[in-house]
C-alpha cells in the first residue's frame, strides 16, 4: 500500500516506469504548448532530455547575440539519479540568456550528441537568429575546462 501511495505521489521509482510516467509528462506538455518544446531519447540505456520554454524559441528567433555565441554551461549531480543538466545560453547586456536545456543520465560524448540531435530537432526554424541548423558561430562548453568545446559552424565538438 505504501509503494502505490509513494508512486501516485512522486511517480514511478527509477526504471522503465520512471521513464514511461516522463514520455507522457512530456507528451501532455507538448500538447499542451502545441508545439514540440521537449523531447526524449534513449540509447543503450542512457537518456537523454532536450528542452526549450516559449520564451527561449522567441529568444532563438529574435535575439541576434544567439546566433554568435552559445555557452552549455554543464553541472551534476542535479538529483537523486544523478542527471546531468547542461543550460544552453548566450550574451546580453544583462546578462546570459537561456535558451535550452539538456538533460542527461551520463556526460559521456554519446549521451550528450543524442541530446544536442534532440534540440536540434525541437527548435525553430530561424533559430540561432536566422543560421537555423547550422549554429551559432561559435560554442564554448564550460565544464572540464581541458576539453572545452570550440566549434564553428561545423557542428559540436565535446
Amino acid at each position: 500500500m505504501s509503494q502505490f501511495v509513494y508512486e501516485k505521489t512522486y511517480g514511478a521509482s527509477p526504471g522503465e516506469g520512471m521513464v514511461y510516467d516522463l514520455e507522457a509528462l512530456i507528451n501532455s506538455y507538448n500538447g499542451e504548448q502545441s508545439v514540440g518544446c521537449v523531447k526524449i531519447g534513449r540509447e543503450h540505456g542512457r537518456i537523454a532530455i532536450a528542452a526549450f520554454t516559449l520564451l527561449m524559441r522567441r529568444l532563438h528567433e529574435g535575439h541576434r547575440q544567439s546566433g554568435e555565441l552559445v555557452v552549455v554551461d554543464a553541472s551534476s549531480g542535479m538529483d537523486k539519479y544523478d542527471c546531468r543538466v547542461s543550460l544552453i545560453s548566450t550574451h546580453s547586456v544583462a546578462g546570459g540568456l537561456p535558451f535550452g536545456c539538456l538533460i542527461t543520465t551520463l556526460e559521456s560524448r554519446e549521451t550528450l550528441t543524442l541530446a544536442l540531435t534532440l534540440y536540434n530537432s525541437i527548435i525553430p526554424e530561424k533559430a540561432y537568429f536566422g543560421c537555423g541548423a547550422e549554429g551559432p558561430e561559435q560554442c564554448w562548453r564550460t565544464r572540464d575546462r581541458s576539453r572545452s568545446c570550440h566549434q564553428s559552424r561545423s557542428g559540436a565538438q565535446f
